[in-house]
């Protein structure tokens, strides 16, 4: 009898490479900065390979996937979202920076494909819901586990917990926190469907860890992240309670709140005196101005705003804002920290790219909370779909706090994870809003994996020459920040590639490499150098100060003097530009420049800066001066606990001349003071105040004088105005004071005065109050 031939079985792919890009996708918050400055360059360039091979692949499949490349691209978050990053691209042809437009909108385009082939590749997964889940989980759990290891290190070593350096597996805290926060919903969802009480016990465990995490990193927005979380799933309970007539739902609450509990206790009972008390620190949440953190953006919003309102059509260029932020906030800029992010994505994007931009990107939002309403409220999907929808709705809420307070758009650990979310939401509406449509018609979109193709292979090298820049900024930020000068000559022209062409603090790259010419003489090559920086970034102004320096080296003191005022009234906090202008108008000999660059500067100014001009002034003019002596004392009213100004006080208003007469004097009247000739001495030293009237101790020895002469009312007048005055709290003025009143009768006052003077180290106050104020 013949045998049927077998023929093996094709094995089914269909799902296996579709899971794998979702996965590789979602890990690229693990990638990490291999040697580069920030790592997000190598996540950035990890992006643009997988989202080519995912090009690739579904060119090879092209066919089979012809009507999910229709349904996503057709969708209106999709078409949102195209639209936005083309509208980016044209801004290279009016940005500021032109380099930084190709650096930034490679990123962008890698946020769409990312997006776009979540969404393509979703379609291909069984069960989605929960797989998805259920890998976000695993990822939560890695991350939940370097944070913990980092926690428990500080616990056991230091037995300090330093929150900021809680960073788990990103660069900084907030990052840490949202990447941790947004993925909590999924772990929610898995809580829910899953049948056996074991799996609700980890996974409910798993979102204890998560808000445990959470409270000792102390990222005060994530605070409010979680809280949103706990706010959507009681409305979402309550409203199935009330439709359902139903209290049940209301057990939804507890699978948040019990775990959100724990995490409270774990924290005030072993962390709170340990240095992450999370109630202490979400009490300080806050929109008063008084709050720096608050003020701070609310100054960056309010520039934003002013230069939307300026520019409504067209803004400065994608990642150009944080050129064009340094004119607005000059004066509050110290050093060469920048406003880099408006820390709101979306306004910071209607700055960049006017109300056009603005609005397509706000559109995406808009589309996705379109989705999840119709879905929620519109739908005949079952409930478990629905409680899913919800858990993504928190999860974009989760993201949207985020994306209004820090800067999400800019780091991949955070825009993964979004991504998945709007991409889960496209594919759940589309399915409810399935449309019939011809073969021919959804062969036309069979371009997109040739556009993608397209689009990243130069995404490819510009994110790759971006990652080789970032390993060499390394090195040069490290100089520059520490004023060494590690990388010889003839490797700085090459140190980095020619994309960016400013570093990521935002300085020019030309200018930080010419710093090391400028350093070796070499003025002809560094002054080029120089002058090209400037269009890479006109308003840092770094450029600007290193030329005064270098003209000032070659003693062509009129071009110093251009420069270096241009950088410093671009820059009136920044003590380098401030350096150099000063020496360039001591040897100007310009009084007039010096008067007014001393009237520029404030309370807010760098005290360094203000020393530099009272050095530079009192190289020109005579002690005394009128102009100087006006300018010296506003100094000492706005910085009384800073010794060298006051130094510089008694040096140049009074003179060197003047304060050793004024010695001479005090002198004599010390030498009648041991002899008992209490008034002489007194008359001595008002003679030594008259003449150096900066000096307290002249003041004070006088009123000692008159104390032990008896004239306690002439007593008294110089030692109030020692106190209320000049502030030395020495204690001995308060102590004299205090006798006086002894003999005066009033005790209360006077031990008060005692105590005061106690506790400002002046130990003989202590015998007046064993004796005086026993009874008080």
């Amino acid at each position: 009898m013949a045998q049927k031939s077998s023929k093996p079985s094709k094995v089914d792919v269909s799902n296996f490479f579709p899971s794998l890009f979702i996965i590789g996708f979602l890990l690229v918050g693990f990638i990490p900065n291999w040697s580069a400055v920030d790592k997000i360059a190598p996540q950035w360039l990890y992006l643009s390979i997988l989202n080519f091979v995912s090009g690739i692949y579904l060119f090879y499949n092209r066919k089979n996937f012809s009507y999910r490349f229709f349904s996503v691209l057709s969708s209106g978050m999709a078409v949102c979202y195209i639209s936005f990053v083309l509208w980016a691209f044209l801004s290279y042809f009016y940005a500021i920076n032109p380099t930084e437009v190709l650096v930034n909108i490679v990123r962008h385009f890698n946020t769409l494909f990312m997006l776009l082939n979540l969404a393509i590749f979703l379609y291909n997964i069984k069960n989605k819901n929960r797989l998805v889940s259920f890998a976000v989980m695993l990822i939560l759990s890695i991350e939940v586990y370097a944070v913990l290891a980092q926690f428990f290190e500080m616990y056991n070593s230091t037995g300090i917990i330093n929150s900021e350096q809680l960073k788990g597996v990103t660069a900084n805290r907030n990052i840490t926190a949202f990447s941790i926060a947004i993925k909590l919903p999924y772990v929610l969802y898995l809580i829910f469907v899953s049948r056996r009480f074991l799996f609700k016990i980890l996974y409910s465990s798993l979102i204890f860890l998560g808000l445990f995490c959470l409270s000792i990193i102390e990222s005060r927005a994530s605070f409010l992240a979680a809280g949103l979380i706990g706010v959507l799933l009681f409305l979402w309970s309550a409203y199935l309670s009330y439709k359902e007539k139903s209290l049940k739902h209301s057990l939804l609450n507890l699978y948040y709140l019990v775990p959100m509990g724990f995490a409270i206790i774990a924290n005030q009972g072993y962390t709170s005196e340990k240095g992450a008390d999370a109630l202490s620190r979400a009490a300080t949440i806050s929109f008063s101005t008084q709050d720096g953190s608050v003020n701070q953006r609310l100054r960056y919003y309010e520039d934003v705003l002013t230069h939307i309102m300026n520019n409504p059509i067209l803004g400065v260029g994608i990642g150009n804002w944080k050129l064009t932020s340094i004119d607005y906030d000059k004066k509050d800029i110290s050093g060469y920290i920048v406003p880099y992010h408006a820390h709101s994505d979306f306004i910071q994007l209607g700055a960049e790219l006017g109300f056009i931009g603005f609005f397509l990107y706000l559109f995406v939002f808009i589309s996705g909370a379109y989705y999840i309403y119709i879905i929620l409220f519109k739908s005949n999907l079952n409930s478990e779909v629905k409680l899913f929808i919800m858990m993504l709705a928190c999860s974009l809420g989760v993201y949207g706090i985020d994306a209004n307070l820090n800067f999400p758009i800019a780091r991949p650990q955070v825009l993964a994870p979004w991504a998945l979310t709007m991409s889960l939401l496209i594919f759940h509406y589309r399915q409810i809003k399935k449309i019939e449509v011809s073969a021919k018609k959804t062969s036309r979109f069979s371009f997109f994996p040739f556009f993608l193709l397209i689009i990243m292979a130069p995404s490819i090298y510009i994110t790759n020459v971006n990652y080789k820049s970032l390993i060499g900024q390394l090195t040069l930020l490290r100089d520059f920040n520490s004023n060494q000068y590690n990388v010889s000559l003839d490797k700085i022209d090459n140190i980095t590639p020619w994309l960016p062409n400013i570093t990521v603090t935002t300085i020019p790259m030309q200018a930080i490499k010419a710093r090391y010419y400028l350093y070796y003489k070499r003025y002809e090559k560094a002054i080029p150098m120089l002058k090209e920086g400037i269009s890479a970034n006109p308003y840092l102004l770094f450029s600007e100060n290193l030329l005064g320096k270098a003209y000032f080296e070659m003693a062509q003191i009129d071009s110093a003097f251009h420069y270096s005022k241009k950088a410093f009234y671009g820059l009136p906090n920044n003590a380098l530009h401030g350096a150099t202008y000063a020496t360039v108008l001591s040897v100007k000999g310009d009084t007039l420049e010096l008067n007014r660059a001393l009237d520029n500067l404030s309370g807010k100014t760098n005290p360094v800066i203000w020393k530099n001009f009272i050095i530079a002034y009192a190289a020109v003019t005579k002690p005394g001066t009128r102009g100087m002596a006006k300018r010296i004392n506003k100094a000492v009213e706005l910085y009384p606990d800073e010794p060298e100004i006051k130094s510089m006080q008694r040096l140049y208003v009074i003179g060197q001349e003047k304060i050793n007469e004024s010695n001479s004097i005090a002198a004599e009247g010390l030498a009648f003071y041991n002899q008992r000739r209490y008034i002489e001495a007194a008359k001595k030293f008002e003679a030594a105040g008259d003449i150096n009237y900066i000096e307290y101790s002249h003041f004070e020895n006088a009123a000692s004088a008159y104390f032990l002469a008896g004239d306690y009312g002439q007593s008294l007048l110089y030692l109030n105005r020692v106190i209320k005055e000049f502030k030395p709290m020495t204690g001995k003025s308060e102590y004299l004071k205090g006798l006086i009143l002894i003999n005066w009768g009033d005790s209360v006052q006077a031990c008060e005065l005692f105590n005061i003077s106690l506790g400002y180290g002046y130990s003989q106050a202590q015998t007046s109050i064993n004796q005086y104020c026993s009874n008080q």
